[in-house]
C-alpha cells in the first residue's frame, strides 16, 4: 500500500469510528467490533497490510495504546466507588483467572497435542479480560459507576495476572520446570510496588502541574510524563500499567485526598488534579488511539488450523458460561440486572494474549505455532461473542433475568427488567462522567 493512500485510510478510520459510535445508539454493536472486523478484511483475509508491515513499531503502538486507556480510564473513576468495587474486581479476576486457567488447560491438553505446561501457558494468558477492549466498551454502554469500576479494575489486575503468570511459564517452558513461588512472590511485588510508585508520582505531579500550565504548549506534559513513569515502572521489573492507573486515579480524584483529614494530618497538600480542558483533551486522544488500536488487532489476526480454530471457540463459551454465576455471587451490591448481565458476558482478549501467545514461536519452542493459532482464536471469538451477547442484552435486558433472581416471583423486585424503547440508551446512566467523556 503507498504512504499516500495509507495516510487516506487513517483518516478515514477516524470519520468511521465517529460513524460507529453514532450506529451503536440505534444497532448496540459495539464500535470495537466493527473496526477489528476492518482489520481483519484488509489484514488476513485480503492480504492488503500485513502485521510485518508495522515492524516494531506495531508493538510500541499497541504499548502506547494501552498506557493511554488505562490512564484515561483511571482519571475518570470516582475514588469512593473504586474503593467499593475493589473487593468484588479482586474477587472476580482470581476466581475467573483460575477457573480459565483450569478449563483452558483441560481443553487443549484433551484434544491438542501439546504437552501440560504449554496448555497451562495457554491457560495462563488467555486467563484475564483486556482493558483496551473492556474500557471502549464500559463507556459506550454508559454503565454505572460501580459496575464500570469493577469491570475495568478487573481487566486492569487480570492484565498483570496474564503478564506474571504467563512469562513465568515462559521461561518454565524454557527449561522445563517452573516455580509456583517465584510467580506468586513476583505478582505480588509487581502489584504493591506498582500501585505505591503510581501513587507517589501522582502526588508529585499534582504538585508541579499548576507550574506546568504556564508553559505554552504544555497540554501533552501530564502524558510525557506518565510515558515516563510506565517506562521506568517497567524497568524495575514491576507493572507499568497498574502504576499508571493509580497515577490516574490519583489525579483524577485529588480533590478528595487534599480535604481528607488524614492526610492533613501527615502533611500540608496544595496539589491540584486536571481540568476539564486536559480531561477532554485525554478522552480525544484515547479515542483516536482506540480506532487504530482495534483495526491493529484485526490485521495482526492469524486464522490457522480450523480444529484449533474450533477448539478456541469451545474455550470461549465455556468460560463465558462458568462467568455468569461467578458474576452474580461476586459482583456485589448496589449493580442493576441489565449491567450485572452485561458483566456476566464481558470477558474480551487483547493485546496481552496476542502479544504472550506469538513468544514460544518467536523463541523457536516446542508447540510454538499450536499456541500462537490457540491464542489467536481465543481472542478473536471472545471479541466476537462478547460483542454480539452485549447486543443481544442491550436490545433484550432481561434475557438472564432467572438467573439474578434473589426474591420469590410475586416480589415486584423478581420481575423481569423492562426499559423504555423510547430512551436513548438502553443501560441506565448512572456515570454522569463517563457519559460526558463517549464521543
Amino acid at each position: 500500500m503507498s504512504i499516500y493512500l495509507t495516510i487516506i485510510v487513517l483518516g478515514l478510520l477516524i470519520f468511521l469510528s465517529h460513524v460507529f459510535n453514532e450506529l451503536f445508539d440505534r444497532t448496540k454493536i459495539p464500535n470495537v467490533l466493527l473496526l477489528m472486523l476492518i482489520g481483519i478484511i484488509i489484514g488476513p483475509v485480503s492480504g492488503v497490510i500485513t502485521k510485518d508491515f508495522f515492524g516494531e513499531l506495531g508493538s510500541v503502538f499497541t504499548t502506547i495504546t494501552l498506557i493511554i486507556i488505562l490512564f484515561e480510564s483511571g482519571a475518570g473513576l470516582n475514588f469512593r466507588e473504586v474503593r467499593k468495587a475493589i473487593g468484588s474486581a479482586s474477587l472476580l479476576t482470581v476466581l475467573n483467572f483460575g477457573v480459565t486457567v483450569v478449563i483452558t488447560s483441560f481443553i487443549s491438553r484433551l484434544f491438542l497435542p501439546i504437552d501440560l505446561l504449554s496448555s497451562v501457558f495457554v491457560g495462563s494468558i488467555v486467563g484475564g479480560t483486556s482493558s483496551a477492549v473492556v474500557i471502549p466498551m464500559v463507556k459506550q454502554l454508559k454503565m454505572g459507576e460501580k459496575s464500570s469500576s469493577v469491570l475495568i479494575l478487573e481487566s486492569a489486575l487480570s492484565d498483570v495476572l496474564c503478564l506474571v503468570a504467563g512469562l513465568a511459564l515462559l521461561d518454565g517452558l524454557a527449561e522445563g520446570a517452573l516455580s509456583v513461588r517465584l510467580v506468586l512472590t513476583q505478582m505480588g511485588k509487581s502489584f504493591l510496588f506498582a500501585i505505591v510508585l503510581g501513587l507517589l508520582s501522582g502526588f508529585i505531579w499534582s504538585a508541579l502541574i499548576s507550574q506546568i500550565r504556564s508553559i505554552k504548549n504544555s497540554m501533552f506534559t501530564s502524558l510525557a510524563f506518565v510515558f515516563v513513569l510506565y517506562g521506568l515502572v517497567e524497568l524495575m521489573q514491576l507493572n507499568g500499567g497498574i502504576a499508571v492507573l493509580s497515577f490516574g486515579i490519583l489525579l483524577g480524584n485529588i480533590e478528595l485526598f487534599g480535604a481528607s483529614s488524614k492526610v492533613k494530618k501527615i502533611v500540608t497538600f496544595g496539589g491540584s488534579g486536571f481540568n476539564t480542558n486536559e480531561r477532554n483533551f485525554f478522552s480525544e486522544i484515547g479515542f483516536v488511539m482506540q480506532t487504530y488500536f482495534f483495526v491493529y488487532i484485526g490485521i495482526s489476526l492469524q486464522f490457522g488450523a480450523p480444529m484449533i480454530y474450533a477448539i478456541g471457540l469451545l474455550i470461549v463459551i465455556i468460560i463465558i458460561l462458568l462467568r455468569v454465576p461467578a458474576t452474580v455471587l461476586l459482583s456485589g451490591k448496589g449493580i442493576t440486572k441489565p449491567e450485572r448481565a452485561i458483566m456476566s458476558v464481558m470477558t474480551p482478549k487483547g493485546l496481552v494474549p496476542a502479544v504472550l501467545a506469538s513468544l514460544p514461536l518467536q523463541r523457536g519452542m516446542l508447540h510454538g505455532e499450536i499456541i500462537l493459532d490457540l491464542g489467536y482464536s481465543v481472542v478473536l471469538f471472545s471479541i466476537v461473542i462478547c460483542s454480539g451477547l452485549v447486543i443481544l442484552l442491550s436490545i433484550k435486558p432481561d434475557f438472564f433475568a432467572r438467573m439474578f433472581r434473589r426474591k420469590p416471583e410475586h416480589s415486584k423486585d423478581s420481575e423481569p427488567v423492562t426499559l423504555d424503547p423510547s430512551a436513548p440508551d438502553v443501560l441506565p446512566v448512572t456515570d454522569t462522567t463517563l457519559s460526558s467523556e463517549e464521543k
